[in-house]
């Protein structure tokens, strides 16, 4: 019964160990993702001539600007909620 017990707990442990490295592994990811888009995005952004564009035009181009902006500030988010996550997981599992 104690063996049995035991294997049990070795087994939940190697669950959680895989977890954590599958987290890892997408905040890696994901955080060379998200450098990559904002390093594309503020090239891009910057070569476009907004000279010959009307006053409705630019103002249309500055408020998709300040969305993507907006969206890249709040995707940074979703990595420290994933990294959060993956914390409290481990201390979790830690105290069972």
């Amino acid at each position: 019964m104690a063996n049995d017990l035991r294997l049990v707990q070795l087994q939940e442990r190697q669950t959680m160990s895989f977890g954590v490295k599958e987290t890892v592994g997408t905040l890696v990811a994901g955080g060379i993702l998200f450098m990559v888009g904002f390093y594309a995005y503020t090239k891009v952004g910057s070569s476009i001539d907004t000279s010959a564009l009307t006053t409705a035009e630019n103002t249309t181009y500055n408020n998709i600007r300040s969305n993507i902006t907006s969206g890249f500030d709040l995707g940074s988010v979703v990595f420290i909620v994933i990294a959060a996550a993956a914390i409290i997981g481990v201390i979790w599992m830690a105290f069972r």
